[in-house]
C-alpha cells in the first residue's frame, strides 16, 4: 500500500508573507507601490494652487497677440456718405451697440469702406450698425487675426452668412486685401472720419452730399 500523502503535492507550498504586508493581497508589497509612486512623481511641485477654469478663461495665448485688421466694404460712393450713415445707424439700433472706437471711413475706387484694428466683436459692431443705414444695400465685413480670415454677409442691420473672402476680395479695392494681408499699414493712408465724431446735423448733411469734409 502507498503511504504518499493524497493531498495537492502542492498544498501548503505558498511562501510566507513578508513583514508588514497584508497577508491577503496578492500584490507586490506597499513599500514597493510608494517607491513607484515616489520616482513617478520626482519633480512635481504639488504646492501650487489648483489651476481653475477661470485661469484658462483669463490666460492670454498667443493668437491674442496677433494684430487684428477689420474691413467693412460697401457701395456708398463716399467717406464722408458713409460716416454719415453709420452716425445715424448707431442711433438706428435699439441694443446698445455703440461704433467702436479706432473706426473711419475711407475712400476707395469701388466704394467707402469703414476700418480699424478691431477685435472680433467690435468688428461685428461696426457691420451691424453700417448695414442698419444702409438698408438696400448690403455690405461685406471682413476680418483677420494671424493666420485666420473671414468675410461675412450684413443686410438691414442683420448677419448674414459667413463666405469665402477669395470670393468677395476680387470684387473689392486692392487696398482691402492689402490692409487684410498687412501689405499695407492703416498708417499709410489718409486719416479718414471718424464716424463717431460726427453730429447728426453733419451726418445728414454728408449723406445728402452737402457740406463734406475737405
Amino acid at each position: 500500500m502507498s503511504t504518499a500523502d493524497p493531498r495537492d503535492p502542492h498544498e501548503g507550498s505558498h511562501d510566507e508573507p513578508a513583514d508588514g504586508q497584508d497577508p491577503t493581497s496578492s500584490g507586490p508589497p506597499a513599500d514597493d507601490i510608494d517607491a513607484e509612486f515616489a520616482r513617478l512623481t520626482e519633480g512635481l511641485s504639488f504646492d501650487d494652487a489648483p489651476l481653475t477654469v477661470e485661469d484658462v478663461l483669463s490666460d492670454g495665448t498667443e493668437d491674442d497677440q496677433e494684430p487684428t485688421m477689420a474691413v467693412v466694404a460697401t457701395s456708398v460712393a463716399s467717406a464722408t456718405a458713409l460716416a454719415g450713415a453709420i452716425r445715424l445707424g448707431r442711433e438706428a439700433r435699439t441694443d446698445g451697440i455703440d461704433i467702436p472706437a479706432g473706426s473711419r471711413t475711407l475712400d476707395t475706387r469701388t466704394g467707402a469702406i469703414a476700418v480699424g484694428a478691431l477685435a472680433e466683436t467690435a468688428a461685428h459692431d461696426l457691420a451691424a450698425i453700417a448695414s442698419a443705414a444702409l438698408q438696400r444695400n448690403g455690405i461685406v465685413l471682413f476680418w483677420r487675426r494671424g493666420d485666420r480670415m473671414t468675410a461675412t454677409r450684413y443686410r438691414n442691420g442683420q448677419r448674414g452668412e459667413d463666405i469665402s473672402p477669395a470670393i468677395v476680395l476680387g470684387a473689392v479695392d486692392d487696398v482691402v486685401e492689402e490692409l487684410l494681408l498687412g501689405a499695407t499699414d492703416l498708417g499709410e493712408l489718409d486719416e479718414g472720419i471718424d464716424p463717431a465724431t460726427i453730429t447728426r446735423a453733419e451726418a445728414l448733411s454728408w449723406i445728402a452730399g452737402k457740406g463734406k469734409k475737405k
